[in-house]
């Protein structure tokens, strides 16, 4: 695999918690980041800080779970942005309550944010990683996956 000097990640889910924090990290890293999330605020901060530490950082509001847009708004964002060598596929989130009272448009939405937009950023990003033979991808799971948390059925799926 070739790995290039000056690294270009985008990173889903980057306005908090381990999305955030790894776009710190990678900042301190010194690698150039194109962050995703539906919550701009949060996200502007993410950047100041991390082009605070000297690093191209760029936000883009996107909702990920309006499913319709993420394949062609991932590769529009590389494609302005420049080569992704990372993906990190961070967002993600969940409704607490018993499943048999879960309403369709919840489970939805957390399907299509949780696992489908994941499935979509990589077929955005992955021609390019293929035309350079080089790439990463580093898809973020919880824990809840494999252990049980009551009335956090919907989220565990």
């Amino acid at each position: 695999m070739n790995y290039p000097t000056t690294k270009q990640a985008l990173i889903t889910g980057a306005s908090s918690g381990i999305g955030k924090a790894t776009a710190l990290a990678f900042a301190k890293a010194g690698i150039n980041l194109a962050l995703v999330s539906r919550e701009s605020e949060n996200l502007a901060a993410v950047v100041a800080a991390a082009r605070a530490v000297g690093v191209k950082a760029e936000a883009y509001p996107l909702d990920l779970s309006k499913i319709d847009q993420v394949q062609s708004s991932i590769s529009a964002i590389a494609a302005q942005f420049g080569p992704i060598d990372i993906l990190v596929n961070s967002a993600g989130m969940g409704y607490t309550g018993p499943l048999t009272e879960t309403p369709l448009a919840d489970w939805q939405r957390v399907l299509d944010l949780n696992v489908t937009s994941v499935w979509q950023c990589i077929q955005g990003i992955l021609p390019g990683m293929r035309d350079r033979k080089s790439g990463i991808i580093i898809n973020i799971s919880s824990i809840a996956g494999s252990q049980v948390f009551p009335n956090w059925g919907l989220y565990c799926v």
